[in-house]
């Protein structure tokens, strides 16, 4: 029995030891260089990036261009990194948009059958190459990489492109995507699924028209523009488009299928949360219940029941482009952070890490949180980049000033970890097995590759 006791106690400080020797290095003091596997150069302002289907190649769109080896002549672009080797492959030359200022490459997505991506073109002007005065889409061939269409998209400023998922019984299948006109306040509808090689440039007859957005409520800081859409999600059963209304703050609804708008969400009022926020972003959980919002104005994540707010919606006596769902709605929507300093109806992003060559173990007002990214595995953790700025409307911007991005554990309702980031990190994407952390600095043209396993291996043997 004695033996027996010893052996018992003996296995129990093995197991001790090779407990605390399992984890190398101390979540809590490490620092970003510890995770940081390469950077990589890109052209002029790195504005959107995404990984391709099959998750081996990350197309960029480059807002301002590229400086062509051999010619030093500047181009609108998109390259394309491979993302074993974390180096460039391939750059895509689309056409020009606006000659002064930005050649304005501003995002990517993908066809729901995975052969094509999509790059959006924010505008253009009477000397543009390819439909003049206007956004455009560069579809591109994702097997061939090679461009295979150009679709004119009638609106200006567009941005953001998502697509929409399948609706189920609908025949013919289509496959819509739909694109937020920033300055025109308006999506553009395409429909990819007729689409197929050929040597045909134009490709005009893949768009399908424009939903017109309407708002209740005005911005009274506002200076330039109106709602200002920006993010856009679709409920998994691609009936519901979601847009976030940037300038107004408040969340419009359309109906996706007849592609029109049905609803207004008030905006937040600040007395439900605290602080004045606006609307930027947004992604959906997999199963459907829950988006997660960023709020570049009032430097903050959210998160809404989804599901009560379509059962919201389809109570509605009314639908139309003026029908309103009042701020106090937002109260019942939004799904509280059980946080250490106790139940938070937002998740304020202000403070930086100890290794930040600006803001060192500080908080920060301008953090400005703006893209941001689902555990694609699990859905657990949300991935948020923050421009961090030093002016309140990004009226000057200074380089030196680097960002930052977090890493929120969803399911604990804390910060796992904070990185920094480039010159105002803008696009944001994680590897499809949850892995590889990708982030661009928007102002120092370079993508910052980070060891996601590691962070999180770390992170969850700590607890």
């Amino acid at each position: 029995m004695k033996a027996q006791k010893v052996a018992a106690l003996g296995f129990f400080l093995f197991a001790i030891i090779v407990k605390a020797n399992a984890t190398p290095l101390d979540l809590k003091n490490t620092s970003t260089k510890n995770f940081l596997i390469s950077t990589a150069p890109t052209g002029c302002m790195p504005k959107g990036i995404k990984l391709d289907p099959v998750g081996t190649s990350l197309y960029v769109a480059e807002m301002c261009g590229k400086t062509m080896p051999g010619t030093g002549k500047r181009v609108p672009s998109a390259s394309i990194f491979d993302i074993e080797t974390k180096k460039l492959s391939k750059t895509i030359v689309t056409p020009v948009g606006t000659r002064d200022g930005i050649l304005a490459n501003t995002e990517v997505e993908f066809s729901l059958d995975e052969q094509w991506a999509m790059i959006t073109r924010a505008e253009g002007d009477s000397n543009s190459e390819i439909f003049k005065n206007m956004g455009l889409l560069t579809i591109v061939d994702s097997e061939l990489q090679k461009v295979s269409k150009y679709v004119p998209l009638y609106g200006q400023g567009s941005k953001i492109i998502a697509t929409r998922p399948f609706v189920p019984g609908e025949s013919p299948r289509k496959q819509i995507v739909y694109v937020a006109n920033y300055f025109s306040d308006d999506i553009s509808i395409v429909d990819v699924a007729g689409l197929h090689r050929d040597l045909v440039l134009d490709g005009s007859s893949l768009y399908k028209g424009k939903i017109e957005l309407h708002t209740n409520f005005k911005n009274p800081h506002s200076r330039a523009y109106f709602i200002a859409p920006r993010g856009i999600a679709f409920t998994p059963d691609g009936k519901y488009a979601f847009i976030l209304a940037t300038e107004t703050g408040s969340l419009i609804i359309l109906d996706a299928v007849n592609h029109r708008q049905i609803a207004e969400l008030a905006p937040i009022n600040s007395q439900t949360v605290g602080r004045e926020l606006n609307v930027r972003h947004v992604v959906v959980s997999r199963d459907g219940s829950t988006a997660y919002l960023s709020h570049m104005r009032g430097n903050a994540i959210s998160r809404i029941n989804l599901k009560k707010l379509v059962r919201a919606v389809e109570n509605l006596s009314s639908k139309g482009p003026n029908a309103t769902l009042p701020e106090t709605l937002w109260d019942d929507l939004l799904i509280p952070f059980n946080t250490s300093a106790g139940s938070k109806k937002i998740l304020v992003l202000e403070s930086y890490p100890l290794d930040h060559p600006n803001f060192p173990g500080k908080t920060w007002s301008l953090a400005h949180p703006n893209t941001i990214v689902l555990d694609p595995v699990r859905n657990r953790y949300l991935y948020v980049s923050s421009r961090t700025t030093t002016t309140e409307n990004d009226s000057r911007v200074d380089p030196k000033i680097m960002g930052k991005i977090d890493i929120v554990d969803l399911e604990k309702d804390r910060v796992v970890y904070t990185l920094v980031g480039g010159a105002q990190p803008t696009a944001l994407e994680v590897s499809h097995d949850n892995r590889l952390l990708i982030s661009s600095g928007f102002i120092n043209d370079r993508l910052y590759f980070f060891d996601l396993k590691k962070i999180l291996s770390l992170y969850e043997k700590g607890e």
